[in-house]
């Protein structure tokens, strides 16, 4: 577990330097965020879980899970911007 993407990417160099692939993390955070992180650094997945949490969990609402999968979608961001209920939220925080 860390509490950051740079703390994730320290960890992901000691275990480089010890043999062990990317592809042998699959990182905990149940929303789009660690999703495209887990895409991005060539992780062997992420754990998630689409339906709590929300706003702030699950993935972007054009994705679907299928068997298991889901695809990234073909949105800029980190996927905050493609979750209607939390781009709300943010905006509403924003005002």
């Amino acid at each position: 577990m860390s509490y950051g993407l740079v703390e994730y990417m320290r960890t992901l160099d000691m275990l480089k330097e010890n043999g062990w692939s990317p592809r042998r993390c699959i990182p905990h955070g149940g929303h789009q965020m660690s999703l495209n992180i887990a895409a991005g650094l060539g992780l062997g997945g992420n754990e998630s879980y689409p339906g709590v949490f929300q706003p702030f969990g699950g993935f972007a609402d054009n994705c679907k899970v299928v068997d298991s999968y889901v695809s990234l979608p073909d949105t800029p961001g980190v996927g905050f911007e493609a979750k209607a209920n939390l781009i709300e939220v943010f905006r509403s925080v924003a005002e």
